[in-house]
């Protein structure tokens, strides 16, 4: 195992874009579209070392509206998040 150590970005953003059968799922409600957005974002605006977009299997929020969009370190959680609620959350990556 290794340890990776002197990592410091700012902020980590996770997006679920895990996929189900059997129920609602956020790869089913463009968690992957909003990954890719973010993370296209993120390198556009120059902010790859500061912030890190990762997606995510299950947080536990599934539903037919939107994906779940945590925001470390900051513990902000956005549920139910939709294509248009994209920009808000660029709003939380830059504010300090």
């Amino acid at each position: 195992m290794k340890l990776l150590k002197d990592v410091h970005y700012k902020k980590h953003v996770l997006v679920c874009c895990n996929e189900r059968i059997d129920r609602e799922c956020c790869a089913n409600v463009s968690g992957k579209e909003i990954f890719a957005e973010l993370k296209r974002w993120v390198i556009e605006q120059h902010l790859s070392s500061d912030i890190w977009v990762t997606r995510t299997g299950c947080l536990g929020f599934c539903n037919k509206i939107g994906t779940t969009v945590v925001i470390y370190p900051d513990k902000k959680w956005f549920l139910e998040t939709r294509m248009g609620d994209i920009d808000k959350i660029k709003q939380e990556l830059i504010c300090q």
